[in-house]
């Protein structure tokens, strides 16, 4: 495997890309290392780093790979091909900026980072140094929304007038377990304050925003309230509405107690509709067909088809699995949700719709 530093994106030889990972807790060990990594024959993990030594000592056992005290050691190191950063998401934009000025490809964990400006400062960083800049939007693989993506694009639905996703999860974020992610018994404090990125929002409604976004296109104005307990600094609870001119309504609801079983897609238009009770199952009404009842679908966690895209995308000059102006679309519709909610629901105007939605429908 050889690199040139100073080649376009994609100026990668070789069969194998070298990885290091920043970031060993719910989604830097479980999601990327043990989920696709570990076990895949076009990449290779040669480094990790976490702000514990103890955990990139454990890492290092685990997956063979040299752990590093601090994540500055390990982007110094020349010989890695691709930096995975699953960090707190006030770190992002830090490390990915140092990333590639070091030379080095970039996945960063979703949000991109926790405001825009901070995304166009990465945006630029890829661009200056002509390296592969992407976002680990791994829920664009989830069966249940490709079905839906293929049943509105085709047009069998008709013209699409109402779109609404929820998730629902069980008490606060806490750390991970030794065998699973999000299991174990202390709270992952970061997530929890203002200044780490944390609350539902940053936490949760990413992968949602980004479905939204590339189902629709971008919206024209963001509005949102949220809820938050006494004694917490984030919200529990967000309710965020995308405007189109002329176009669907969209909802995205996120609930930290999982108070009902609500369903998590309900899209309507004027020839059907689509429910997904649940992950597993998607229920689809078509005006003059039987229904249709698809079931038992698979769950998505470490989404491998956005690695073997990005493999493609750094070997062969491929694009990337998801564009990272997108997803800075979806950190700036996530800073303006905040700042309505702090309005009392206000609507706020997305500076960026022109020109996304043509690229994103």
């Amino acid at each position: 495997m050889v690199r040139s530093r100073h080649a376009g994106v994609g100026a990668v030889t070789g069969r194998e890309l070298a990885v290091g990972l920043i970031g060993l807790g719910n989604s830097g060990w479980f999601y990327h290392a043990e989920g696709v990594l570990e076990r895949s024959d076009q990449y290779r993990l040669r480094a990790v780093a976490s702000a514990r030594p103890e955990r990139a000592e454990a890492a290092g056992r685990r997956f063979g790979a040299r752990p590093y005290r601090t994540w500055q050691e390990l982007i110094g190191n020349d010989d890695l091909d691709l930096i995975v950063i699953a960090t707190p998401h006030h770190l992002h934009a830090e490390m990915t900026v140092a990333a590639l000025d070091a030379g080095h490809h970039v996945v960063v964990e979703k949000p991109m980072a926790i405001t825009r400006a901070e995304c166009d400062r990465m945006l630029d960083a890829a661009k200056r140094n002509s390296r592969m800049l992407t976002v680990h939007q791994n829920r664009r693989w989830e069966p249940s929304y490709l079905i839906i993506v293929d049943l509105v694009r085709n047009g069998d639905l008709g013209d699409v007038w109402r779109v609404e996703e929820r998730r629902m999860h069980r008490g606060k974020y806490v750390v991970a377990g030794p065998d699973q992610p999000h299991s174990g018994h202390d709270l992952a404090a970061w997530a929890h304050t203002r200044e780490g990125g944390g609350g539902v929002g940053y936490l949760i409604a990413p992968h949602l925003i980004d479905h939204q976004v590339q189902l629709l296109g971008a919206p024209t104005t963001v509005s949102a309230v949220t809820h938050t307990f006494p004694g917490d600094q984030v919200e529990h609870y967000l309710d965020l509405r995308l405007g189109y001119p002329d176009g669907p309504l969209s909802r995205v609801e996120i609930f930290r107690e999982d108070v009902v079983d609500l369903p998590k897609w309900t899209v309507l238009g004027s020839r059907g509709s689509i429910v997904c009770p649940d992950f597993n199952t998607v229920i689809i009404d078509l005006d003059g067909r039987d229904r249709r009842v698809i079931t038992d679908l698979p769950a998505v966690r470490a989404a491998d088809e956005f690695y073997r895209q990005l493999w493609t995308a750094i070997t062969d000059a491929g694009p990337p699995p998801v564009d990272p102006s997108g997803a800075a679309v979806v950190t700036e519709i996530l800073e303006l949700a905040h700042r309505s909610a702090r309005r009392g629901g206000a609507p706020e105007y997305l500076d960026s719709a022109a020109g996304l939605t043509e690229r994103t429908r």
